[in-house]
């Protein structure tokens, strides 16, 4: 049909550098790719702002770790992934966020050993590499999740800084059961105003801190 509208034989060849104006087909397909890619944005702009939010109402403090998303994005084998999860915009959705809602927000220091220490003893994986998911400390025997280990480990961080009395040397429970003493470097954001609900009254949340 392109052919045609641009007065060329349907069967034949064209010339060298001839440039066919765009068919329906084209275009239908283009209007569907696009629509597909708009529907994507929505989901995942909408799924963090649902889960920033929820962090912020329900926690007292939040903590994420200060990543070097670009160092990461130059890794061809998880620049996709990391690109689609917008490390960028829920930080940036978390720090309005916490302002509103009253969150205590803390940034853990790029170099901090989140999952290399062990949360049991405080002994450091000096040689942990990004694809072991597990790993056994050789100091007290405990079998670490490195995701788990690392989130135990930042929310010891940072309820020692944004929350001192909920810290385990402030009631101690923790500490006295051989808890590592917290080691690190956190850059807390605190907001002095509370979040109202629909009544007018102030929430009261328990605090719980989140890895990143």
């Amino acid at each position: 049909a392109a052919k045609v509208a641009a007065g060329f034989n349907p069967k034949g060849t064209l010339p060298k550098g001839t440039r066919l104006p765009i068919s329906s087909n084209r275009q239908k397909s283009a209007q569907a790719l696009a629509r597909l890619h708009a529907r994507i944005a929505n989901i995942r702009a909408d799924f963090t702002h649902k889960l920033t939010a929820r962090l912020c109402r329900e926690n007292q403090a939040v903590v994420l770790e200060d990543l070097n998303v670009s160092g990461m994005l130059a890794n061809e084998k998880l620049a996709r992934a990391i690109s689609d999860v917008g490390f960028g915009l829920i930080r940036s959705q978390m720090e309005y966020k916490a302002q509103r809602y009253g969150t205590r927000l803390v940034f853990a220091e790029r170099w901090y050993p989140s999952s290399r220490l062990c949360s049991v003893c405080g002994w450091k994986h000096e040689t942990l590499t990004l694809g072991e998911r597990e790993w056994t400390c050789p100091e007290c025997g405990t079998h670490h999740d490195r995701d788990l280990n690392a989130a135990i480990n930042l929310q010891r961080l940072a309820t020692a800084t944004a929350l001192p009395v909920a810290s385990p040397s402030g009631n101690g429970g923790a500490a006295s059961g051989g808890v590592p003493e917290v080691v690190g470097k956190v850059t807390p954001v605190r907001h002095e105003h509370g979040h109202q609900d629909g009544s007018g009254q102030e929430e009261n949340r328990a605090h719980f801190c989140v890895r990143f």
